[in-house]
């Protein structure tokens, strides 16, 4: 049978015989079925909002902010440290798991606690001095990397002692309200002698032809939680040197971090750094690198001793500045270690393919001129004659 449909007629084989009804039918048809996909769609998108099964309360889990890294005979040992509110008390306590690998040992410590484990909120990562010296910390580094529970923003430090005894120490502090990475914060305890590496800056080390690390060395204090006592000089993972905290300083101005509150006792006068800006240029002249750096410092002169004028100040902090840091670049040359990212100034002057030789062809041979400027902005309340 031949039927025509229109938008108000419907005729059959029979002429002009009106049936309106048929088309009034497909379009209620229509119109409920786009209904019900629409209805079954939003219980689709509802289904995954609407459970809770798979959560934990956050009464029953646990957030350590510092991890403790070392190494037992053939197994790995992690400390975590766990704060736990009592009562509106806050206090602290140190659990500990051993594996075969660093996750296991985690696992470990998962297994015997009644609540879970959050290392998204671990702030600070302490490592073994002895198993970085041995075993190095590229194989925990690149794990932490992968797996991506911990942030890539966690501080790296490395325990210059017992890292059993250290962690003591810091649950006996933890409990007067003395946290452990308050030390490294800007806003806290930081001070311009101490590095901040993170998790990130290691793993970029790691991975990088052009540029070394420098990571926070520390051990239990006798009058105060920490002690600072340097930092250590990576290549590789492993330890090859160290820079006291006056090297760390003039390391850390170098990449433009800020020197304010530094005080430097010299022969005539004790100043104190208010303010520093670098600037640096690299050239490449027949293969040889030559490094043109500019730091500036504002100063205020705290103690003068004798009728010392200010440019012989200026000029003694200026020398003291710059033999300190010919004395670092020597002796990481020596190590074909780039701490101060120097071959980053050349990856566009040297051709890829020899970039993974520039610690072995270039560095070593790389020239170096510093000029350091010194503006004196505050001598004191004491009025002198003396000459500028």
């Amino acid at each position: 049978m031949v039927e025509y449909c229109f938008p108000f007629l419907y005729f059959n084989r029979t002429p002009f015989n009106y049936i309106p009804h048929r088309c009034k039918e497909k379009k209620t048809i229509m119109r409920s079925i786009i209904i019900c996909s629409k209805l079954v769609l939003s219980l689709c998108i509802l289904m995954p909002l609407s459970g809770c099964w798979d959560i934990k309360d956050i009464n029953h889990r646990a957030f350590p902010i510092a991890m403790g890294i070392t190494k037992e005979g053939e197994k790995f040992k992690v400390l975590l440290q766990i704060p736990i509110s009592s009562e509106g008390v806050q206090k602290q306590t140190i659990v500990k798991g051993t594996g075969l690998t660093i996750l296991k040992a985690v696992e470990d410590i998962r297994t015997n606690m009644e609540s879970g484990v959050d290392l998204l909120h671990i702030r600070v990562i302490i490592f073994d001095r002895k198993l970085v010296e041995e075993g190095g910390m590229e194989e925990p580094i690149n794990t932490f990397m992968r797996i991506r529970e911990i942030s890539s923003k966690t501080i790296i430090a490395i325990c210059d002692d017992n890292i059993d005894t250290f962690f003591l120490t810091l649950k006996k502090n933890l409990e007067k309200g003395i946290n452990l990475y308050e030390f490294f914060e800007k806003y806290a305890g930081w001070t311009p002698q101490i590095s901040l590496t993170r998790l990130w800056h290691v793993y970029r080390a790691l991975n990088s032809y052009t540029q070394n690390v420098a990571i926070p060395m520390v051990r239990s204090g006798e009058n105060t939680p920490v002690t600072y006592t340097g930092s250590a000089v990576m290549n590789k993972g492993k330890i090859v040197s160290k820079m006291d905290p006056k090297e760390t300083l003039l390391f850390n101005a170098f990449h433009g971090n800020s020197m304010k509150g530094r005080v430097e006792v010299m022969e005539h006068a004790t100043i104190m750094i208010v303010g520093n800006t670098g600037f640096h240029k690299g050239e490449l002249r027949n293969h040889i690198p030559y490094m043109f750096s500019t730091i500036r410092l504002d100063v205020v002169i705290q103690e003068r001793r004798g009728k010392v004028s200010n440019a012989i100040i200026k000029k003694e902090l200026e020398k003291v500045m710059a033999n300190r840091f010919d004395g670092m670049l020597k002796r990481f040359q020596k190590h074909e270690t780039d701490v101060f990212g120097l071959g980053q100034y050349y990856r566009n002057k040297i051709p890829y393919e020899e970039l993974k030789d520039w610690r072995k062809k270039y560095y070593p041979n790389l020239e170096m001129k510093l000029t350091i400027h010194t503006t004196i902005q505050n001598e004191g309340n004491i009025k002198t004659i003396i000459d500028k």
